[in-house]
């Protein structure tokens, strides 16, 4: 006889309460870890996952396929992956006429040619991606991958490689698109793609592959537009002056200058609204303008200001003008016609202008420049106080070379501040019209806080000329020219304290001007260098020797 109880055995009883106190306990355990975990910080993870995704080559189109014929290229990686910025990431060398698909599907990315795209036979091809293909949790790149085949027979294994810096400055130059071509008219980089394509590196750095014999046309671009073409005047260029010859026995390294050509200079717009007056912009600053106007009883004056050049004329014989704007350098003039305006209400027009920079040394003259040409003073309406009490009384000139501008010569004393005030009348303007009062603060340094430079510039060629600044700020503080010497020496006095550089540039077409690269002339830009020199201090003098050579 079987009996079956309802009991449970005494090794398998639970009380409700002894559940409880279980349940409890690992509460209090999960707390406790957890406590330990973030005491001191927060709460941390594992190590972050610095592996980039892996390509799985037997779930992938083959890479290094000859007599290729697949429209469509599959790469399968080991893990989930995005895509960021596939249009200026991947770069296809020989360059495709139609945008090819690319597209995420499952853990691949797909490629995938237009129907109506014709690869070019006997031709290598490259697809590089740059880091657009990156893992979708940490966002790490599978950097520069590249998909290589032939429509060919074989896969071509030449290569050239090399880097691109600023011409001016000299600092490398990224995302430059190098451009190669097979036919070497000038013409080509304006209207058709490129063969061969790269892009520079951060370091400026650049290598293209797969390249075949023969001979080649090198060039470099800021594409701004991403067309495979150069668009001037906004895309700098850089380019090898000669043809790049490939065989089996060479992988050349070269060097490109990228600069932006010089526009040609045009008229952008005129305004000639103002009472006896003209403003004409060009679209870049003019090398060495000249303006004219064909009349003998007008006074005429003019002031460039970079790309504005301000012009006023005064006649009460005649109501117009032609007037002519050459620039002597390009050989251009431009005609335009004045006409006298109504004249305004004679009230006080005069407005100070920061025309001329003060340089609060003891021994300079300080400048008030104004918003029109000056006639006539009088300096028994003008007042310089030195401190709060005692009234000079300097020299006044008005500059021949700018009439805008008032010179004040006076022997300043160092360490003071001169308020200086103009009364009505002090000043008339070619126009006839008086100011209204001017005030204005000169603060004077005291000479112990300008420093001194001795300059000694070596290895210059003699029969070039040469451009040499101090930079302080990157600004010119001294401009010097040297032409027909090898050795230039100047001391250069009363410098502001101040980190400085020097440049010096080789001014090959002697228009006192650094120049860049001239394409269709085949003029490289000119050659230019910059190098720091030791600070100078306040009351200071250093020597600084240069030698100079062709980088």
């Amino acid at each position: 006889m079987i009996l079956v109880s309802n009991k449970i055995p005494p090794c398998r009883r639970r009380s409700v309460g002894s559940n409880r106190i279980i349940v409890l306990a690992a509460l209090c355990m999960v707390v406790l870890a957890v406590s330990c975990a973030v005491k001191g910080g927060q709460l941390q993870g594992g190590e972050r996952d610095e592996t980039p995704p892996v390509i799985l080559e037997e779930k992938s189109t083959a890479n290094f396929q000859t007599q290729f014929k697949e429209r469509t290229i599959v790469l399968s990686m080991d893990e989930w992956v995005k895509l960021e910025n596939p249009f200026t990431q991947v770069l296809i060398s020989p360059p495709l006429e139609k945008r090819p698909d690319i597209s995420i599907k499952g853990k691949s990315v797909i490629v995938k040619f237009d129907e109506e795209e014709v690869l070019r036979e006997n031709a290598t091809y490259s697809i590089n991606f740059g880091e657009a293909i990156q893992d979708i949790t940490e966002n790490n790149p599978l950097k520069n991958y590249s998909f290589v085949f032939s429509t060919g027979t074989a896969i071509d294994s030449l290569q050239i490689s090399g880097t691109i810096i600023d011409a001016y400055t000299a600092e490398p130059v990224e995302d430059a698109l190098v451009m190669v071509y097979e036919s070497a008219q000038d013409s080509i980089i304006y209207k058709e793609k490129p063969f061969y394509a790269s892009r520079s590196q951060e370091d400026g750095s650049f290598t293209i592959k797969n390249m075949k014999e023969g001979s080649f046309k090198v060039v470099a671009i800021m594409d701004e537009n991403l067309n495979y073409l150069y668009d001037p005047p906004t895309e700098s260029l850089a380019f090898l002056s000669t043809v790049l010859v490939l065989d089996g026995d060479s992988f050349p390294f070269i060097q490109l200058q990228l600069s932006l050509e010089r526009e040609d200079l045009y008229l952008s717009k005129k305004d000639t609204s103002g009472w006896n007056r003209g403003i004409f912009t060009y679209n870049r600053t003019p090398l060495h303008l000249v303006v004219d106007i064909d009349s003998t009883d007008s006074d005429i004056y003019y002031d460039l200001l970079d790309e504005e050049i301000f012009v006023w004329y005064h006649s009460d014989a005649r109501t117009s003008w032609p007037l002519y704007l050459r620039d002597t350098f390009t050989v251009q003039t431009d005609t335009l016609s004045l006409r006298r305006n109504t004249p305004p209400a004679p009230t006080p027009s005069f407005e100070k202008k920061a025309r001329i920079r003060n340089s609060g040394h003891p021994s300079d003259p300080y400048y008030l420049c104004f918003d029109t040409p000056l006639s006539v003073f009088d300096t028994t309406y003008l007042i310089i106080v030195e401190g709060t009490s005692d009234t000079i009384s300097p020299e006044l000139l008005i500059l021949d070379s700018l009439p805008l501008c008032l010179e004040v010569s006076y022997a300043w004393k160092p360490d003071s501040i001169y308020q200086v005030t103009l009364l009505p009348g002090a000043l008339v303007d070619i126009y006839g019209l008086p100011n209204d009062t001017i005030t204005d603060r000169y603060p004077i340094g005291n000479v112990e806080r300008f420093g001194e430079i001795q300059l000694t510039v070596d290895s210059l060629d003699g029969d070039q000329a040469y451009i040499i600044e101090l930079l302080l700020k990157d600004k010119p503080e001294v401009t010097l020219y040297a032409e027909g010497q090898e050795t230039l020496i100047k001391s250069i006095y009363k410098l502001k304290p101040g980190d400085y550089e020097l440049r010096v540039t080789e001014d090959a077409n002697r228009n006192h001007l650094w120049d860049p690269a001239d394409y269709l002339a085949g003029r490289q830009p000119e050659h230019t260098h910059k190098t720091s020199v030791e600070t100078l201090r306040s009351n200071w003098e250093i020597e600084v020797q240069y030698i100079w050579t062709r980088k």
